[in-house]
């Protein structure tokens, strides 16, 4: 074991010659311009999961070449350890949690798609930091890895600009607020780093005129781009960057320095006087960029709206608060204070926990994946290792960057701008992680930065690397050997299941969409294969939903013979059973998989099968209990008693839904149908009229409306409920019908044929139905006495699904 020490190196590159080195820092580079651009417009490929997938499938390969370099050289040259060590805190504390919380192996590691706060994606941002530092070690690396960001962040430019023009030509074929980083949000964070690390550039490196020019242009097109998004997090952001710059630019322009008081001090941003001309011609990058940012904070609402609004990229961005996410993790420091929930459950805690009062909002259906920050939902999630690890990662890394930017700066110009910009791009992706929830490419830039960081540290002045030459030593050659093979054959098995896992989830999108469709052969075969892949709950969950509509398909197939058709049922039923059970053993703490059993049981209660009411309660139960604030899980319940006629429990669930939603309808409307079928029609009426209250453009409900009405002698009202449903809908033959009987009713037979009219203009079919009704109307009779109202079904008519294509036939 040897260490070198390193004070100056060459800055002219050796020739190149081809290696595993070199072949890792390409990987490197290829990864982070593939895992960028990777841009799927087809809907049958899941977008984000495909983008981790190149990446984490990049940093295997890229492992592979470095451990096969190491291999080939006999030896591991590492940069200062403290820092490089830190990165794999955050991934100690998730491995940890993930053991220890219960929260299984597989979900904490995977997820469903690879997901940010899983523990497989942190180890991957570990990876790709850690090899970046020990695989970028001289200047012409430096030079590559800025070159092709650069590139690559004009051909995002450029690319999003190519969307913004289509989108106005052809909105049909692509949308404004499409983009291959993720999310449109994710757009306005990476343009953002880019736009520090430009101003940095301008600030600190010598560049030749047509270099500075493109600088300027692309920066003020990111600038464009950044208030298309409208992010007041990102312009913060780049205003403190520029603010900070603008300062520097001014002091060392203004302030005059006795040189005799900074002997043996390395000076951060100094300036030889050759260099004080390019001093006043940056100033003017970081001043417009205050500007612009200042100018776009104050009138976010305002002149960014216009602008949004007038381009079309309005994109709602919202997480839950401060608060909600401080209330959430209260509650789970209650029952798991040391490991957390563990990784990937912030929406189970966040269904559990949440405050019932959001279900008075319009988010009150949205189950949040993550609090208002990455780091605050890992937090939540992996409990205090998780806090302590992150805390203790932000700091070493502040300590460590800021003196070595104080005191060790590296003395070459070129080498200075790659410490100050990598430091400056990690803190401001590590800021996003506080407020904001940034996609893996944004997390993947900024802790490739960090590698770059950690790398550069070894050109600061009288610093330190550690080299370990293990070929001339046998005894700790065969352990370092033995150990990176065992981690070289670890790779390619991780590949094979990061390759399963993303066909998995193409075949689950596969599955779901066919079944949208109502394509039943397509969707099960399709989650058949996602099983076969990587087994996931959510794909037991399609497997069960595709059996409940096969059951129903079966049902109503009459070209099946009754034995035949009782055969086919039975074994579906018995397959979503299974489908269902399986989904809640893979993951019982997800309230959804415990509906889909119930749903599936309930499928099967009005045909008085033995347990099958039992069981569907049960599963319920165990999902309300994980969801308790939901009001979808007791209207549910209802509609299982209401199946299982019991209706005064039907109407305590419904009750309790509409406690917990004031304004939910789909409960208020069921719960006015129970009452008519009780004969509490004037209750019915109450109901159905606050259902009208919170959905006034609803025709169904106004419908019901007019109905109880009528049932309750109020001809006047019925009209005036009738006339808004045809209002709303004007092809609702049964309103136009029952609109017609109030107006003869009430002697208005010009209106009442007007209404008839229109309903025999629709078909021929509906034309014969009313020909009757028609004829007396015009002679000005009333073709609806009170018995022909019984008889149509008023008040059980409000119990009827309504039927927009045709009217109640005239001799009914």
């Amino acid at each position: 074991m040897h260490e070198e020490n390193i004070t100056s190196r060459a800055t002219a590159p050796r020739a190149a010659r081809a290696s595993f080195d070199i072949a890792a820092t390409w990987a490197i580079l290829a990864t982070a311009a593939l895992g960028t651009i990777a841009f799927l417009p087809s809907t049958n490929l899941p977008f984000i999961s495909t983008k981790v997938t190149v990446i984490a499938l990049g940093a295997l390969v890229t492992l592979v070449l470095f451990i096969l370099a190491r291999l080939t050289r006999g030896n591991i040259i590492i940069p200062p350890v403290a820092l490089l060590g830190s990165f794999w805190l955050v991934p100690l504390a998730y491995g940890l949690s993930a053991l220890f919380s219960g929260n299984g192996l597989a979900a904490s590691f995977f997820g469903s798609e690879f997901e940010i706060d899983t523990f497989g994606f942190v180890v991957m941002l570990a990876v790709l930091a850690s090899l970046t530092a020990l695989a970028f070690r001289r200047a012409p690396s430096f030079h590559l890895f800025y070159k092709a960001g650069s590139i690559l962040l004009a051909v995002v430019i450029l690319a999003q600009l190519l969307f913004l023009i289509v989108s106005k030509i052809m909105p049909e074929f692509i949308a404004p607020t499409a983009t291959m980083i993720g999310s449109f949000p994710d757009l306005g964070m990476f343009l953002g780093l880019g736009v520090v690390l430009a101003l940095l550039a301008l600030r600190l490196l010598e560049v030749r005129d047509r270099t500075r020019t493109m600088l300027y242009v692309f920066g003020a097109l990111a600038l464009f781009l950044i208030a298309l998004v409208n992010s007041i997090v990102v312009w913060t952001l780049i205003g403190l960057a520029a603010l900070g710059l603008f300062i520097e630019a001014i002091m060392r322009n203004r302030m005059p320095v006795d040189d005799s008081d900074l002997d043996g001090v390395a000076l951060l941003l100094s300036e030889t006087d050759s260099e004080i001309a390019s001093s006043a011609r940056s100033l003017a990058a970081p001043l417009a960029t205050l500007a612009i940012s200042l100018f776009f904070i104050i009138g976010s609402g305002t002149l960014g709206s216009a602008l949004v609004g007038a381009f079309g990229t309005n994109v709602t961005d919202v997480r839950p608060s401060w608060q909600s996410t401080f209330e959430i993790g209260s509650h789970t420091y209650a029952s798991s204070p040391l490991f957390g929930s563990g990784p990937g459950t912030f929406g189970e805690q966040w269904v559990k926990f949440r405050d019932r009062g959001l279900n008075d909002t319009i988010f009150w259906n949205i189950d949040f994946p993550a609090g208002i920050g990455s780091i605050p939902t890992s937090f939540v999630t992996t409990g205090l290792a998780g806090a302590l690890a992150w805390i203790a990662f932000i700091v070493l890394f502040l300590f460590i960057g800021v003196r070595a930017l104080l005191v060790r700066l590296p003395e070459n110009a070129f080498m200075r701008f790659v410490s100050v910009s990598s430091f400056t791009g990690t803190l401001y992706v590590l800021a996003l992680m506080v407020f904001t929830v940034p996609g893996p490419v944004v997390l993947v830039s900024g802790f490739l930065l960090a590698g770059i960081f950690v790398s550069s540290l070894r050109y600061g002045a009288q610093a330190r690397e550690w080299g370990i030459i293990f070929a001339r030593s046998p005894r700790a050659g065969f352990v370092i050997v033995f150990g990176l093979t065992l981690l070289l054959l670890a790779s390619i098995l991780a590949a094979y299941v990061v390759v399963g896992r993303y066909l998995s989830n193409v075949a689950y999108a596969d599955a779901a969409k066919s079944l949208a469709a109502g394509d039943l052969d397509a969707a099960g075969a399709a989650v058949t294969r996602s099983i076969g892949y990587a087994p996931s709950d959510r794909a037991y969950q399609v497997a069960a939903a595709t059996g409940i509509a096969s059951m129903s398909r079966i049902a109503s197939d009459t070209t099946l013979s009754p034995a035949d058709a009782q055969q086919r049922f039975q074994a579906v039923l018995s397959a979503s059973i299974e489908s269902a059970l399986t989904a809640t053993r893979l993951n019982p703490n997800n309230y959804q998989n415990w509906a889909v059993l119930g749903s599936v049981y309930q499928t099967v209660v009005p045909l008085n099968i033995e347990g099958a009411y039992e069981n569907a309660k049960t599963a319920y139960d165990r999902s309300i209990a994980l969801n308790p604030t939901s009001p979808i899980l007791p209207f549910v319940v209802g509609q299982l008693e209401i199946a299982h006629k019991n209706p005064k429990l039907a109407e305590e669930q419904l009750l309790q839904a509409i406690n917990l939603k004031h304004d939910y309808t789909q409960a208020i409307f069921l719960l006015s149908q129970l009452q008519v079928e009780q004969g509490r029609a004037k209750e019915a009426l109450q109901a159905v009229e606050a259902a009208a209250y919170f959905a006034p453009n609803d025709p169904t409900i106004l419908f019901q409306m007019g109905i109880l009405r009528s049932a309750n002698n109020d001809t006047a009202g019925a009209i005036v409920a009738l006339a808004r449903a045809v209002e709303v809908n004007p092809e609702y033959a049964n309103a136009r019908f029952f609109l017609a009987a109030m107006y003869a009713i009430s002697g208005k037979f010009t209106e009442a044929e007007a209404q008839l009219s229109a309903i025999a203009a629709m078909s021929p079919e509906n034309a014969a139905a009313v020909a009757a009704d028609l004829a007396q109307v015009k002679a000005g009779k009333n073709p609806f006495p009170a018995s022909r109202l019984g008889a149509l079904g008023i008040p059980q008519a409000a119990l009827l699904e309504a039927n927009k294509g045709a009217p109640v036939p005239a001799g009914q």
